[in-house]
């Protein structure tokens, strides 16, 4: 029988949320090699295992999913060579109950080391997540948009309790974000609106996949983060999730308006 594919954006999400460490207890291992030459990229060697399988001689298979349900993140989990391979051999110790635990417990434990570290971002850390602008053509507007309630904003899009914090926590960092956006638009004119255009080209890329909600949000962060340089660290992915939050709150990303307005 067919395997049900696992959409490349619900892998970016699972990535993201496990920090780019092995997932399974007292491992944490790295899971991407640094390039030692410039020319050279990173590579990722971590694995995207299923919790309940993706095909129906699988392990842990699950009849009553759907096809979505069995590529979405909250069904995968990240994993390094050999714990992706063991989990799928070892069958009686990792059960369905086993697996949700460890990936519940890590991915709070990256979003903690997150949360910790956003105190140490400074104006180095943002310059690399907003060079994810690159060379980017995305059409911008000098128009300024009035911002909204960030919990009206939260409705609209339908986020659940995990983004509303993880935007509380990037949102302690606006007024740096504020200082650095500023300090460069001195230099370069419109940076802040281009930066704010190729965020929103990837909400929409994100969305013509299927994304929405926590999904979304978590899928434009990931985005970001793996276009901000080769070395991932918590510092990094606070920062990521600062400028996510800071572009959120004022309605530069993401919808402001209910559809029938």
């Amino acid at each position: 029988m067919a395997r049900d594919p696992v959409p490349k954006a619900q892998e970016k999400i699972v990535i993201q949320r496990s920090g780019d460490r092995c997932a399974y207890p007292s491992c944490g291992i790295a899971l991407s090699i640094d390039a030692k030459a410039a020319e050279d990229l990173h590579k990722a060697v971590g694995k995207v295992a299923h919790i309940r399988a993706a095909s129906a001689n699988g392990p842990r298979y699950d009849k009553n999913m759907t096809p979505e349900q069995r590529g979405s993140a909250d069904n995968l989990v990240y994993l390094c060579g050999p714990h992706h391979d063991v989990i799928d051999t070892q069958l009686h110790y990792h059960t369905v109950d086993f697996l949700q635990d460890i990936k519940t417990k890590h991915e709070r434990a990256v979003a903690r080391a997150m949360s910790h570290a956003m105190g140490q971002v400074g104006f180095d850390d943002l310059e690399l997540v907003c060079k994810f602008i690159g060379t980017g053509d995305e059409r911008t507007s000098d128009e300024v948009i009035i911002p909204i309630d960030i919990k009206q904003k939260i409705e609209l899009n339908s986020l659940g309790p995990i983004a509303e914090e993880r935007i509380r926590v990037g949102l302690a960092k606006s007024h740096e974000v504020d200082a650095f956006l500023s300090a460069i638009g001195r230099m370069r004119p419109n940076f802040g609106n281009r930066l704010a255009a190729r965020f929103k080209s990837e909400y929409f890329s994100g969305f013509a996949q299927g994304l929405q909600g926590d999904d979304l949000f978590e899928f434009i962060c990931a985005v970001a983060l793996d276009n901000a340089g080769p070395v991932e660290t918590d510092k990094l992915r606070a920062a990521t999730l600062a400028t996510v939050a800071y572009l959120f709150q004022l309605c530069e990303l993401f919808e402001h308006e209910h559809p029938a307005a």
